[in-house]
Order: structure tokens, then C-alpha cells, then sequence
């Protein structure tokens, strides 16, 4: 069984994303991969919790980005390495 998707976590994300691009302007380039991979968590999340037939290899991916998001401030090689699993855990969510 599907639960609705949170339209109020999805407005929030909407706002993180606008804000977060608006907030580009003055950060360090790398700042922008960080955010675009927090937001993707963040709708990792939202999806898990909204499709159960697909929940465990969401959940996965979400803990996946979890663990190495933030190695993009002082182990970039790492962050790349979390992005191509994160993109490999895709499929699995096909």
C-alpha cells in the first residue's frame, strides 16, 4: 500500500532548493554538490516513506548519501566515490 507523498516536506524541500540556489552566489563551488545531495536525501526520504514496494532500496540509498554527504568538505575523491554508489543504488530503486 502507497502513502500519499508529504506535500508539506515537499514544499520544504522546494523552499532548501530556491534558497540553496539564491545562496550559491556567494559560497565555494563545492557547496553546491552539498546541497544538491542533501536535497536528493531528502527526497530519497519523502519517497520511501511514500511507495513501500520500493522503501528498502530508498532507505538504502538515503543511508548511503547519509554516511559520506559531508565528506565533500575534506574528502572530495570519497564524496565522488558515495556519489557513484548512490547512482549505482538507483537502479535498485527502478
Amino acid at each position: 500500500m502507497m502513502n500519499p507523498i508529504n506535500n508539506e516536506q515537499c514544499f520544504e524541500l522546494l523552499v532548501y532548493l530556491v534558497s540553496s540556489a539564491a545562496g550559491l552566489k556567494k559560497e565555494p563551488h563545492i557547496y553546491g554538490s552539498l546541497r544538491l545531495i542533501e536535497a536528493s536525501r531528502q527526497l530519497g526520504q519523502i519517497l520511501a516513506d511514500s511507495d513501500e514496494t520500493k522503501k528498502a532500496a530508498l532507505t538504502e540509498l538515503v543511508e548511503t548519501i547519509e554516511r559520506s554527504k559531508n565528506k565533500c568538505m575534506t574528502d572530495q575523491d570519497a564524496f565522488y566515490e558515495m556519489l557513484d554508489e548512490a547512482s549505482l543504488k538507483l537502479v535498485d530503486c527502478c
